[in-house]
């Protein structure tokens, strides 16, 4: 779960991945292609990016020790999904989890993963070039996301591959700040679009839940 930085209300994990999953829906125009992958796996893939926790967890962003994020993270990359292309893209996504610290744990865990990957890809006859680079857009809309859910403003930029077929990078950047949400260059395919998730008083949750609703907006610049 996300705690607020700048007020007492908690946004559990299945809502952060709610706006993820929106995300990913609206992704592609003119300028950034849509992946060469069935567009449904993409969605539900990244809508289910962190799929360990559960639906109302209640395990803290930056407050958990390393055992508890162990633990989440195995049971993220293992849980079974039927769907080949959604579950190579969490598998991705929890082993760059992984390698973001260098301890001896992590180093072994993200070894483990890419090897497990790299069989699944090879199993499959799955591209590794596509993969890593939709592994950019779910880095992407995971961050907006995850900057939204702390309700507090804050920025950031993931370079991204826009086009299918070649090899030129665009740094996506981004701005979160009261509810409204700005990413330019533009890579969706609306300028505008209204949204919400839920969200609850810290004090009680989860046992006791009064949910309200946490409206965002995606503008363009």
């Amino acid at each position: 779960m996300f705690k607020s930085k700048r007020r007492p209300i908690v946004i559990p994990q299945s809502e952060h991945l709610r706006l993820v999953g929106a995300l990913a829906m609206l992704w592609g125009n003119e300028e950034f292609d849509i992946p060469p992958v069935e567009r449904n796996s993409m969605v539900a893939a990244m809508g289910l990016h962190d799929r360990g926790y559960g639906l109302l967890d209640n395990s803290a962003i930056g407050e958990m020790n390393e055992e508890e994020w162990l633990g989440i993270a195995r049971r993220s990359f293992s849980m079974y999904s039927s769907d080949i292309i959604a579950d190579t893209i969490v598998k991705y996504h929890i082993t760059r989890l992984s390698s973001y610290s260098d301890t001896d744990e992590r180093k072994a865990m993200t070894a483990e993963f890419s090897q497990t990957i790299s069989e699944q890809l090879k199993s499959h006859n799955l591209s590794k070039e596509v993969f890593d680079r939709m592994d950019r857009i779910t880095e992407l809309t995971d961050n907006i996301s995850f900057t939204f859910c702390f309700d507090v403003p804050d920025s950031g930029e993931v370079s991204i591959f826009p086009q299918n077929r070649q090899d030129r990078e665009v740094s996506v950047q981004y701005r979160v700040e009261d509810g409204v949400i700005h990413v330019t260059p533009r890579p969706l395919s609306v300028d505008r679009y209204n949204g919400y998730i839920l969200a609850y008083p810290l004090d009680g949750y989860p046992e006791r839940l009064d949910p309200f609703i946490l409206p965002y907006r995606l503008e363009r610049k």
